[in-house]
């Protein structure tokens, strides 16, 4: 059986990107044809192979539904995390609780012809689930910005949609690049991002990857995911801007009322922002838009 490379793949997709230069171009929609069986590299241990177009699509993290979504395959996805709102007011069953965890019955019970996880699923659950369903998964890469990208190209593939994988990319691309360019001139500023109870993020995640690019140092990065940064370090560390995820529960108001933090410079100044985390924390196609909000509530005044 013909196994088509995974790096092929992907350098068919980087080259049909490079020949349209900005996503404002009319598109060849009707030269784009994926040829199963297809291969792509994902985040997993090994490359996936898809013998034909998948028509049954679980996907167990947001941003991956979303992707899914925006790529026009919306109507194969039976299966999605909560809090997912699909384009055209679709209504999908909902597989993943708020909590994250994982029905494992309920998508067996879709038969799914692929599921979509990435590498911060829950690792034992999708094992369950890949058991129960024997459905290829594909692990998406999700940690960056240009993980996003390259997802968004590979699962285009995958559901036979190359086009609009190179034009929602050409889209990234360009609002990413846009963003960029107004922080050319501006310094990095000391930032704590809060995700609840003083938990922040590594440097290596997709949040981590955003405040980099918006020109922000975590002051914290060292401490991530050893569990809530002390106090004591926080202080000491007195950034000057402190931002919280919106389901953090984090709030100016409850970081005045809290006297480990009132006397924070961000607090004492108001600075402090609530992030969306349906921005900042799902790696879809709204990922340019979480930049912005990142890079507007650091350095504001290159955006007026």
């Amino acid at each position: 059986m013909f196994r088509r490379p995974a790096y092929l793949v992907t350098a068919i997709a980087a080259v049909g990107l490079a020949a349209t230069g900005c996503s404002q171009r009319s598109e060849p929609v009707e030269e784009l044809h994926v040829e199963y069986p297809v291969t792509v590299r994902g985040s997993g241990d090994a490359p996936l192979l898809l013998a034909k177009p998948p028509e049954r699509i679980v996907a167990l993290d947001a941003g991956s539904a979303e992707l899914i979504d925006a790529l026009g395959a919306r109507d194969r996805l039976v299966g999605v995390p909560s809090g997912v709102t699909l384009s055209g007011g679709s209504s999908v069953r909902e597989v993943v609780k708020d909590t994250g965890k994982i029905d494992v019955a309920a998508v067996a019970a879709l038969e799914p012809d692929l599921i979509v996880a990435t590498p911060d699923t829950d690792r034992v659950d999708v094992a369950q689930v890949e058991q129960r369903t024997d459905a290829p998964v594909y692990l998406q890469p999700s940690r960056t910005i240009d993980d996003v990208e390259r997802a968004a190209l590979e699962l285009g593939f995958l559901v036979d949609e190359p086009a609009a994988a190179r034009q929602l990319v050409g889209m990234i691309e360009e609002s990413v690049a846009e963003i960029e360019g107004r922080l050319t001139t501006v310094d990095p500023v000391r930032t704590f991002v809060d995700t609840g109870f003083f938990i922040t993020v590594p440097d290596g995640s997709l949040l981590g990857d955003l405040l980099r690019r918006a020109h922000g140092t975590n002051v914290a990065a060292s401490s991530a995911g050893l569990g809530p940064i002390p106090v004591e370090e926080l202080v000491s560390a007195d950034p000057d801007i402190y931002l919280a995820t919106s389901d953090s529960g984090v709030s100016l108001g409850s970081l005045q009322r809290n006297p480990e933090t009132d006397e924070l410079t961000a607090v004492r100044e108001g600075r402090v922002t609530i992030l969306p985390a349906e921005l900042v924390m799902r790696p879809g196609p709204n990922v340019a838009k979480g930049l912005q909000a990142l890079a507007v509530a650091l350095h504001p005044d290159a955006f007026r």
